[in-house]
């Protein structure tokens, strides 16, 4: 008995070839350089929160900057916090209240600010946006849930309306009250009137990673873990996405030292790939809104790696072949840059024996399962042809992965696997 493939509605085509984004967490709570759970752990009076409302003027937030770097640095989204669990917004609510970003000293809609510099550069703009509100007395009422819930539902409305096109809303909250019916359908709804192409997220959370249970959800979300099984109804496709930080928190922490290394990360975003997932990489900016130097100079980083791997960052999808731990083949079809990637790990550098003996291979690599004729085989980053063999009747496919060129390390490296006309 066959089945039917599932179809991909071209929203997700379209964010599956987004491939890389950046997200933003910025509020209040970066005034204290604590976490963005500043306010839940440390537990400030209200009165003392009110205080950082009072003196929050992020001179150094440059929205055009901002986005111009995530993409030079081979990101094709942007997801900003327009309101985290604070409560604080940073678009202007149009009255629901003035705990808000254009009623702080600032006197800016820093959600209109990014949104016109998403448009101007041509990214992809997403919006968080908490379904939690410590600030909201109604949030913390069971008697006034009703009450809550139009205010969430009024709130992303105004996102919805205001700032143009917008190409997806990313919600995280609903893990929190448990016992209550949070009527998702009138949230999603809200989206899918105004804004009928945009992606849907709402954000499982690290106790669920790839569980989704809401039919208008579009994405299983994977907070700090590997994308790969999926819980969702039978029959219906879910893109997959994977939202990192650089070090333990989303908000700026001046006492975090955990900084994850560019290499780490490069891995981290070819692992997505593998799994046909994206990656959502934080950064959380200083009081001032400016992005702190370790975590901006990473991006540079990455982005020179995204460019050694040509399109098969962005359009390759899982080819459905095997390989040896942890290398992995990417498949694009279609006139641009067709054929197969191989993603090679653990390739050691020439001549460098004396400095670095923990990437021991150069030597073969093999890919089992059903390939087309291969007319040869490249390192996408310098054109270097490889020797292969390939086996159709055992549907091996063999090729001698060479060493780096001495001064180069890339971390995963790419071949591509060139098919005959």
């Amino acid at each position: 008995m066959s089945t039917a493939p599932v179809t991909i509605p071209p929203r997700l085509q379209r964010f599956e070839s987004l491939a890389y984004g950046l997200f933003v967490h910025f509020g209040l709570y970066s005034l204290e350089a604590r976490g963005e759970w500043y306010w839940h752990h440390h537990k400030p009076e209200r009165a003392d929160y009110l205080a950082l409302f009072e003196r929050f003027n992020p001179r150094d937030f440059d929205a055009l900057a901002l986005v111009r770097r995530a993409k030079a640095a081979g990101m094709r989204y942007v997801c900003l916090g327009t309101r985290h669990h604070e409560g604080f917004s940073l678009f202007d609510t149009r009255g629901l209240n003035t705990f808000d970003a254009p009623h702080s000293p600032a006197g800016r809609d820093l959600v209109r600010e990014f949104s016109d510099a998403c448009d101007a550069e041509g990214m992809a703009k997403f919006f968080y946006h908490t379904t939690i509100d410590w600030w909201h007395d109604a949030f913390a009422a069971p008697e006034r849930w009703d009450e809550y819930l139009k205010y969430l539902n009024d709130s992303v409305e105004v996102l919805a309306t205001r700032y143009g096109r917008v190409d997806g809303f990313w919600f995280d909250g609903n893990w929190s009250h448990k016992d209550r019916d949070w009527k998702e359908d009138a949230l999603y709804g809200v989206v899918r009137k105004h804004q009928p192409e945009a992606i849907i997220v709402n954000n499982s959370s690290t106790g669920a990673l790839g569980r989704v249970a809401h039919p208008m959800v579009d994405i299983a979300t994977f907070e700090q873990g590997a994308p790969k099984s999926v819980s969702a109804a039978s029959g219906r496709y879910l893109a997959r996405e994977r939202c990192e930080t650089f070090n333990s928190h989303w908000g700026i922490a001046k006492n975090d030292f955990s900084q994850k290394s560019p290499a780490e990360l490069i891995r981290i975003l070819a692992e997505c790939r593998r799994y046909g997932a994206n990656l959502l990489l934080n950064i959380g900016p200083d009081s001032n809104g400016a992005l702190p130097a370790y975590e901006a100079a990473s991006l540079d980083i990455i982005g020179r790696w995204i460019k050694t791997s040509g399109a098969s960052i962005y359009e390759g999808r899982p080819a459905g072949v095997s390989c040896r731990g942890d290398d992995f083949v990417l498949h694009i079809s279609g006139a641009q840059n067709p054929g197969h990637y191989y993603f090679a790990h653990h390739i050691e550098i020439s001549g460098n024996v004396h400095l670095h003996a923990g990437e021991p291979g150069r030597g073969l690599r093999t890919i089992q399962g059903p390939l087309p004729p291969i007319a040869r085989v490249t390192w996408a980053d310098n054109g270097e042809e490889l020797a292969f063999t390939q086996d159709h009747a055992k549907g091996i496919f063999t090729f001698n992965a060479t060493a780096h060129p001495y001064g180069e390390q890339r971390v995963v490296r790419v071949a591509h696997l060139v098919p005959k006309p």
